[in-house]
């Protein structure tokens, strides 16, 4: 089944990642394993699609469906629309240096993204919705756009109502320091960080997912 088709669609006929009701873990049953690093994910169980079975032989994937695959698995990870996703790897190929890494770079810097990784929500999907009620700043000024460019030296944590919230305190408790990546500087309030910049790929925490693939998909 097409990754396309696991889930409902938005009205006028958009795919809404911000408004799944549906499993979303029907989506790494497809992809082999979870994308959202949830414990009770089936895929942890089953590591491969639904209605395949261990013992039979999958049938090999084009170059074309191998690069599909790679693009929405990446795409899944960081929570985006096709569109969103599309338009951050455009904006990455008139940058200069290497495309992928500058695409990896754009994604990573994402507030949303950010707030995910310094640990202050379970999942990609809870940091956009703490983004979109209004609990995150940036420099001390709220911010409600998931998608906001965080810039190097810039300071991202929470209003001060927020940080009291049973979510927050849930997941700043089962936070391990040692997940939090090194361009993001935990500072002494515990939920805030200053945004050092990403200087290496190899900093940043996505395994499984081959970048230059979906480079190749977009370039065709």
């Amino acid at each position: 089944m097409p990754l396309y088709s696991l889930w409902p669609s938005a009205p006028g006929g958009a795919h809404n990642l911000a408004t799944i009701r549906g499993p979303k873990h029907k989506i790494c049953r497809t992809v082999g394993y979870c994308l959202y690093d949830s414990p009770r994910c089936p895929s942890k169980k089953r590591p491969y699609a639904a209605g395949h079975r261990s013992d039979s032989r999958r049938r090999k994937k084009s170059a074309f469906g191998e690069q599909l695959l790679e693009k929405q698995k990446l795409r899944l990870s960081y929570g985006m629309l096709e569109k969103q996703f599309y338009r951050t790897y455009d904006r990455a190929s008139h940058m200069k240096g290497n495309k992928a890494d500058n695409f990896m770079f754009l994604l990573e810097s994402r507030l949303m993204t950010l707030i995910y990784r310094l640990g202050l929500a379970r999942s990609i999907f809870d940091a956009r919705q703490l983004i979109n009620h209004g609990h995150v700043v940036v420099d001390g000024k709220q911010v409600d756009i998931p998608s906001y460019q965080v810039k190097a030296g810039q300071v991202i944590g929470l209003r001060d109502k927020a940080k009291n919230l049973d979510r927050i305190t849930y997941a700043v408790e089962n936070r391990q320091s040692s997940s939090i990546p090194p361009y993001l500087e935990l500072q002494a309030d515990n939920v805030s960080a200053k945004f050092l910049g990403i200087n290496s790929i190899v900093d940043v925490p996505v395994t499984r997912i081959n970048v230059q693939k979906i480079i190749e998909f977009y370039s065709k």
